[in-house]
């Protein structure tokens, strides 16, 4: 049985990339259905940014005189927001949009980063620097505040549509390497660090200011151990457990965050380390 309001079963839909996209046994969209008695629909997309998920959130929320085919009064939506530079660029045949903007970056990269594997697996990489160059060069420091701007729609959206319930996470911290990218001539992040988030959250919207890769860690132990999504079992429950608490508006049990990034492979090359906690912008 699943909870219902007026004879109307609730749904829980996942807006996300890779982090939420795996909804199969053992994962945490399968395991906040058990725990919340309701279904759980995930539309998520592994390696897509957060413009992906958020096109088509609007394109559910807005379709013409058809609200309701996709939601219900009091469903809940949880959306995942991506690295804000996987964008899709018109020339990528593929989904993927991971270390695109890298492929623009000088000098030129090592020859033995990830990057170069891609660049052989999807040539457009190599063929489209010089347009990827111009598009860095020219939005710059707006990918520093891509998901800052996306946070606040988001909530801007459940202004207007008050009877959903909205759940935010960020898989990534706010800046992820971005301001280590030359091409986005990003000269401060000062304030990303002074962003205080907590003003937004009200009775039908609630933004979880630590990153999910921040929770999760990079984990230690053999891969075949970590689902698609990233997490381990045990992670996968404890983050069930995590948005079962925020939803029921209870406090969440934050001990088992490893508040150590998820690193980004394509950042190696920069000489940087993953940013510290401080940076997961309580």
């Amino acid at each position: 049985m699943h909870l219902e309001i007026n004879g109307n079963k609730m749904t829980i839909h996942i807006y996300s990339d890779s982090f939420g996209a795996n909804d199969g046994p053992g994962s945490w969209p399968a395991e906040l259905e058990k725990l919340q008695n309701q279904e759980v629909i995930s539309k998520g997309c592994g390696g897509t940014g957060p413009n992906w998920s958020l096109r088509k959130l609007i394109t559910h929320l807005g379709g013409p005189h058809d609200l309701y085919r996709h939601f219900k009064s009091q469903d809940t939506i949880i959306v995942l927001l991506s690295d804000q530079k996987r964008m899709e660029f018109p020339w990528l045949e593929k989904s993927l949009t991971d270390g695109q903007f890298l492929s623009a970056e000088n000098p030129p990269l090592p020859s033995d980063t990830l990057l170069t594997f891609f660049r052989k697996a999807i040539p457009q990489y190599q063929t489209h620097e010089s347009e990827v160059k111009i598009v860095a060069n020219t939005l710059g420091p707006m990918f520093l505040y891509e998901n800052v701007k996306n946070i606040t729609f988001l909530h801007l959206l459940s202004k207007q549509f008050k009877k959903f319930n909205f759940l935010v996470f960020t898989c990534f911290s706010l800046d992820h390497f971005t301001s280590k990218y030359k091409n986005f001539n990003i000269k401060s992040t000062k304030l990303l660090h002074d962003l205080n988030f907590e003003c937004l959250n009200t009775t039908n919207f609630y933004y979880v200011s630590t990153p999910i890769s921040y929770m999760v860690g990079k984990y230690p132990g053999p891969q075949k151990d970590v689902l698609d999504n990233h997490m381990t079992v045990e992670q996968n429950e404890k983050f069930a457990l995590f948005c079962n608490a925020i939803l029921n508006k209870e406090d969440p049990d934050t001990s088992w965050f490893a508040y150590t990034a998820y690193d980004d492979p394509f950042a190696e090359h920069l000489g940087t380390e993953p940013p510290p906690p401080i940076f997961i912008y309580e």
